[in-house]
């Protein structure tokens, strides 16, 4: 195990005994072969399939652009913020569920993305996919990892406050079932997603599962979200989106989350790649901030700036989840600038040579381009790994037609980039106060 970013090396994150204050977490839904998920119609389809248009809030607690602030503005409009200071990182103690503290957990399953959220009344998922070659099983790691994550927090009563599927690929939905099979139950309160998948979207079966699982079960919030809904410079934000609060009883954090982006409704190419209607989440930890970008690629990330044009300061965070595995397409030059982040991470599989469709090897991920734009030293990354590291980094894939081998070269990575295929499991403990610390390799 190697502890990054100045940190001292502790012992693994899942092997740890917490205390921990219960606060507020909800009850368990109960199963109802009638109801309907919670705060949701649905709306007619704007997009170019039909039938994909999404439930859509209709109570007033629950309501789609809901700001996160009250009073922020439009997103034509300007509007001046001061800009939070953050402290830097100071090590990572033992991890410890107390009031102030979060972690962020990118769990290694492989080229694909599963990430746990764990707060201190309440856990979150953004994710649930991973790799499925000969090699890795991403099912059986999240599935693992999840277990001993419960049986560690026991106070949270294998509850997950929320379910985010970012977009229906498999690489990203391709866990639900282990959700959705686990013995004991694991209980979903609520689901966040872009809508009714396409018929041929390759994670259409996990995303439209969860669906049905929070369509049949009573007390279930779910909510399909698109970029159309996000009416402010905050972004949007409801019940469904951000349902955990911590400081119930007068103790803890509550996390702020919102959603900047989600499926694209236009009349453009580019908005038929499913990658680019990705739910793009911001979680603020009091000054900590996390920016989840999906698989968003170079369109719809300029299109999503765009839209933010008048002041795209919602998009500033401490940590960047890099989008799409760290390809060439996805992580451009002007996502940087927005975010100025201090660490990222990348949640790509070990490239190491094989002969699957469907690798981090077969895709040269993560790419050079990707990297070069998040070290860019006006913008990119601020903070230092604990230690240098030798990472093989990508410069072109497998051709998709002939066959031609991918290309990868080294380099010696001293930034605070970190990935799963050179890292393993990856935790990002963050304090409301602003401190990063970042365990690697447990």
């Amino acid at each position: 195990m190697r502890v990054s970013a100045n940190a001292l090396r502790v012992p693994g994150l899942l092997a740890l005994g917490i205390s921990i204050l219960l606060a507020g977490c909800q009850s368990a839904p109960m199963r109802s072969e009638t109801s309907s998920p919670a705060g949701s119609a649905p709306i007619a389809s704007m997009g170019p399939e039909a039938g994909d248009g999404p439930p859509q809030s209709s109570s007033p607690g629950d309501a789609v652009g809901e700001p996160v602030d009250a009073n922020a503005p439009a997103r034509g409009e300007i509007h001046d913020v001061a800009t939070a200071e953050f402290a830097l990182p100071a090590g990572l103690p033992e991890a410890t569920a107390d009031a102030n503290t979060m972690v962020a957990h990118f769990i290694d399953v492989g080229q694909g993305d599963a990430i746990l959220l764990e707060f201190s009344c309440a856990a979150m998922l953004i994710d649930t996919g991973g790799e499925d070659t000969a090699r890795v099983s991403g099912k059986d790691r999240l599935q693992t990892y999840l277990e001993e994550f419960f049986e560690r927090r026991s106070d949270l009563a294998r509850t997950l406050q929320s379910v985010v599927l970012s977009h229906p690929h498999a690489d990203h939905t391709g866990g639900v079932s282990v959700l959705l099979e686990a013995e004991p139950a694991i209980v979903i309160m609520n689901v966040l997603d872009g809508g009714p998948p396409s018929s041929h979207a390759s994670g259409g079966k996990g995303q439209r599962d969860l669906e049905a699982y929070a369509n049949d079960t009573e007390g279930v919030g779910y909510l399909g979200i698109a970029e159309s809904d996000i009416r402010t410079v905050s972004g949007a934000t409801s019940k469904v989106i951000d349902p955990i609060n911590c400081r119930r009883g007068g103790v803890g954090v509550d996390p702020k989350i919102a959603a900047l982006w989600g499926r694209a409704d236009l009349d453009v190419a580019w908005a038929n790649n499913a990658n680019n209607d990705s739910v793009v989440l911001r979680v603020a930890f009091g000054k900590s901030v996390f920016l989840f970008t999906g698989d968003i690629q170079a369109e719809g990330i300029a299109a999503m700036l765009e839209s933010y044009s008048a002041d795209q300061r919602a998009f500033n965070a401490d940590v960047l989840k890099v989008a799409h595995h760290g390809s060439h397409n996805a992580t451009t030059a002007a996502l940087v600038a927005a975010v100025t982040p201090k660490i990222a991470v990348i949640q790509s599989g070990d490239s190491w040579p094989d002969d699957e469709r469907f690798s981090a090897y077969a895709f040269g991920h993560p790419n050079a381009t990707a990297l070069t734009n998040l070290l860019d030293p006006e913008n990119g990354i601020t903070l230092a790994r604990d230690q240098p590291k030798q990472v093989r980094v990508g410069t072109k894939g497998r051709h998709p037609t002939n066959g031609t081998p991918p290309d990868f070269t080294y380099w010696t990575m001293d930034k605070a980039i970190y990935a799963n295929g050179w890292d393993g499991n990856i935790a990002i403990k963050a304090t409301s106060d602003g401190v990063l610390t970042v365990e690697t390799e447990y």
